[in-house]
């Protein structure tokens, strides 16, 4: 009865949704008779129960219905390439003729040679253009993996001359979820939230998802950001797929606010476009599928958009990424209904509605890819032929990079150039360059004449000159910057370079020395160091931490030992010398790091090991804020940088629940960017007690005004640059697309964007001598900035831990005004609150979980924070300057 009255409502709101396959073949394939169809596939209502666009389909559904295709038709093969945070997996559907299927790996090898400028070019004739296509990557823009289900029926099923065409001439990659966890979040919300009738008001629970909602994943990532930095599972398998078949046209299905219409590329011509790639791809093969697309819109009476906006700036984008890879990607957006329908500007937008869209434009992508196949499979061959000669006029010929002192980050950007395919070679010879010591065996050179050449300089390269001057997402994205290691770039190959690298070296953690009965001594400079620290604590070990360099062994044979250096102790612990050992043993294997074993604490040169210099090191209990107000970005990546980076358990407090939580068993506390306007003046004191009691505060961006202008912390604001604008981090989406629902025009976007700082690199001075610095072996730090939180210099010089230098900006575009507020400012500031401390970070240290260079800054705060004992600076502020 239930489902009865419910099918009445939406039929009343004219969403055709008859039961009969007949009926719903007829609403989502309007051009096509039910009778082409081949009646032993079933369609998905068969296999589903249920009409779509009655109901979120859950995504093990999304998954089964696609074996089954696999199961009973030769046209399907499906494939796991992955499994996520949440133990769900990631598949792929290649649908193709039967002959194609059976010669996969023979396709996929001339696919290879190809985009290979050394091999002879192929017969355009004989070879498939390859179509991929992409649905939800943002779980909560649950149309697109919807509308895979149907277009994955219409191609294995459709009996059409033109669809056997299509599938002798084409490989068509179906990706139905790529955020498997973020979909199976939003389905449960609009599903559980569904009513009969249903609801149309915008205000209605359903179409207001609760933090941190669906469109991330585990983590809260946003998946369509990570295509360049690998940081998630997600992106790492799908990158491999993706360089199996080099998609000539690569679509991304998205939704935006209900108040939208359709938006198809071309983009906004220049403006939102890389000047490395070919003009070709946005003047001819974007122009070209965009009046297939747009046909295929105007068949159905679908209102539609283009060139008005979205970045093409960066391979950041799933939309992207095939950009530099000689393919065009394209960024499809439909006007949502966030749920089973929605009034909005035009109309009430209904789930089948933008379902049968996206369903349209993806079967005019496979016909315009499959008409304009030797313009696609041509534009490839020459791009990367394109790319030597590009490479060969650019004036560096080769990045070094590399950090003696940290293998384990080395490596860690190795893997990434190995996974985008760039070539890498071994250091010929231990060099200096720039003023930067690089060693062999322990550095890499990148060449810049290769196939690869515009990934390479996306990686390594600034840039500061722009065709304008509004932007909606990140405008410096240089992994070299973002990861820390010293870079030197070369215009003499010949000189540095080694044999090529074909995979990441394994790093054996070890005891160097063997077992001792005094001490084990581990640098910090490791990026494993942090996370061994943990492991140890938690194994129930002691560990100390030096506050003083020093050298181990003799005068004539010794180590140096930085700052932050680890020192454990043997006679002090409270097992035995030979389970210390095992221990010690055991945890270096795991993070693949290398102790030293002493037999003395008397050192070569420097403190001892018994000076008041090396401090026990207290076990971190940490927490954070979380929940409505907090930005879910930043506490996913202080979360991710807790979980998976230092192998420590972090508690996410609910904003609701503080006023109960028992500070006292929290050495840190975490607070992200957003706003604590529901903190009450009671839950503040308590926050600002526990502080004073000996805690320790760690605040990001805008929660560090907050934690200011509350009084927690007496340091100072600068002043907003004239015309600021607020925090960026809000706007998000596909391509940069404005996040707040609902909104179908830009203007203020346009207005205000000049204004924000839009994603850019600045380099500051660190101070490597304190605590917070600790590991790092350079004062030169690359830090990223997307926010307007300008922190002035504590008037106690050792309690300015980074600062900007007077000429910061490195890579992306600031407006004048901004830029002059960011020179010389502060980018961390340590403050001494009672037995407490707060430490007050300007910016976001772990954006998007690939800033490795600052997120050490917050490993420190988190693990060392409690150390921090601060050198007295002058005297106390002013009355006069209290009330500035």
């Amino acid at each position: 009865m239930l489902k009865s009255s419910f099918s009445a409502a939406l039929l009343s709101l004219g969403l055709a949704l008859a039961q009969p396959a007949a009926a719903q073949n007829s609403y989502f394939f309007p051009a096509a008779q039910a009778s082409t169809f081949d009646p032993k596939i079933p369609t998905p209502e068969q296999f589903l129960g249920y009409a779509i666009g009655t109901h979120y389909t859950r995504t093990d559904q999304i998954v089964a219905y696609l074996r089954e295709l696999d199961r009973v038709s030769d046209r399907v093969s499906l494939r796991t390439i992955g499994t996520t945070f949440e133990e769900r997996p990631q598949v792929v559907a290649t649908i193709t003729a039967p002959q194609n299927q059976q010669n996969l790996a023979g396709l996929q090898q001339a696919r290879r040679a190809l985009v290979d400028p050394a091999q002879p070019a192929p017969d355009y004739r004989k070879l498939p253009v390859v179509v991929s296509l992409n649905f939800g990557v943002h779980g909560n823009e649950s149309s697109s993996s919807e509308a895979a289900l149907l277009l994955a029926y219409y191609l294995t099923a459709s009996t059409s001359p033109e669809t056997q065409q299509w599938l002798e001439q084409s490989v068509i990659t179906l990706d139905p979820l790529e955020n498997p966890d973020g979909r199976d979040r939003a389905s449960h919300w609009f599903d559980q939230n569904k009513s009969w009738p249903n609801p149309t008001d915008p205000l209605d629970r359903e179409h207001t998802e609760a933090w941190p909602g669906g469109r991330t994943n585990h983590f809260y990532t946003d998946l369509n950001r990570d295509w360049l930095a690998l940081t998630q599972p997600e992106s790492r398998a799908r990158m491999a797929f993706f360089h199996e078949w080099y998609p000539n046209v690569m679509i991304d299905f998205h939704e935006m606010g209900t108040n939208g219409t359709y938006y198809f590329e071309p983009s906004k011509p220049f403006s939102t476009e890389n000047d490395l790639i070919p003009r070709a791809t946005y003047e001819v093969l974007n122009v070209h599928l965009a009046k297939y697309f747009a046909k295929a819109l105007d068949n159905l009476g679908s209102l539609y958009w283009t060139k008005e906006q979205f970045d093409n700036l960066s391979p950041i984008y799933g939309s992207t990424y095939p950009d530099f890879q000689g393919g065009v990607g394209i960024t499809f957006e439909v006007g949502s209904s966030r749920g089973l329908a929605q009034e909005g500007t035009n109309g009430v937008v209904t789930f089948p509605f933008t379902i049968r869209n996206h369903v349209a434009t993806g079967l005019a992508t496979v016909r315009g890819a499959v008409e304009e196949k030797e313009l696609y499979l041509k534009h490839q061959r020459e791009f990367f032929a394109s790319a030597l000669s590009d490479a060969r006029k650019f004036p560096t010929k080769a990045y070094v990079f590399g950090n003696a002192q940290d293998e384990t980050l080395t490596n860690k950007f190795l893997s990434l150039l190995l996974q985008h395919k760039i070539e890498v070679h071994e250091l010929g010879k231990t060099v200096t360059l720039d003023k930067q010591p690089f060693e062999k065996g322990k550095a890499y050179v990148v060449p810049t004449a290769q196939p690869q050449y515009r990934i390479v300089n996306s990686l390594f390269e600034e840039l500061t000159a722009f065709h304008d001057s509004v932007f909606y997402d990140v405008t410096g994205w240089s992994q070299a910057h973002a990861y820390g290691l010293a870079v030197a770039k070369q215009k003499n190959i010949s000189l540095v370079q080694g044999a090529p690298v074909q995979a990441v070296k394994t790093l054996n953690g070890t005891v160097r020395g063997g077992q001792s009965s005094y001490a084990y001594l581990l640098p910090w400079s490791d990026y494993n160091a942090p996370r061994t620290l943990t492991a140890l604590q938690r194994a129930g070990l002691t560990a100390k931490v030096s506050f003083k360099p020093f050298s181990a062994g003799t005068a004539e044979s010794s180590t140096d030992f930085g700052y932050g250096t680890l020192v454990i102790p043997v006679a002090t612990q409270k097992l035995p010398a030979d389970s210390v050992f095992q221990i010690v043993s055991r945890i270096s294997r795991q993070n693949q790091v290398t102790f030293t074993s002493v037999g003395t604490g008397f050192s070569a040169k420097g403190i001892d090991l018994g000076s008041n210099n090396v401090r026990t090191a207290p076990e971190t209990k940490a927490a954070i804020l979380v929940g409505q107000g907090t930005n879910s970005s930043e506490v996913g990546e202080a979360w991710f940088a807790a979980s998976q980076q230092l192998g420590l358990p972090l508690s996410r407090i609910e904003i609701s629940n503080f006023g109960r939580a028992p500070l006292g068993r929290y050495s840190n506390i975490v607070l992200v960017g957003g706003t604590y306007a529901s903190l009450d003046k009671a839950a503040v004191a308590k926050l600002r007690q526990w502080v004073q009691d000996g805690g320790t505060l760690i605040t990001l961006k805008n929660a560090s005004e907050w934690a200011i202008k509350q009084g927690i912390v007496k340091e100072k604001l600068l002043i907003p640059a004239s015309g600021g604008w607020a925090d960026t981090t809000a706007t998000a989406g596909a391509k940069g697309k404005a996040a707040a629902p609902g909104r179908s025009d830009f203007v203020q976007q346009e207005q205000e964007g000049t204004r924000a700082i839009a994603g850019s690199i600045y380099s500051a001075d660190i101070d490597i001598t304190n605590p917070i610095g600790f590991g790092l072996t350079s004062r030169r730090l690359y830090v990223f900035r997307n926010g307007t939180t300008f922190l002035k210099p504590s008037r106690n010089p050792y309690a300015t831990v980074a600062q900007y230098t007077a000429q910061p900006l490195v890579s992306g575009y600031v407006s004048k005004g901004n830029l002059k507020q960011i020179s010389s400012s502060a980018a961390v500031v340590v403050s001494k609150v009672g037995a407490g401390r707060v430490v007050l970070f300007a910016d976001d240290p772990n954006f998007r979980h690939y800033w490795h260079g600052t997120s050490r800054l917050f490993a420190n705060a988190l693990l060392l924070g409690p150390l921090l004992n601060l050198p007295e600076g002058p005297a106390a502020i002013s009355a006069e300057e209290e009330q500035e």
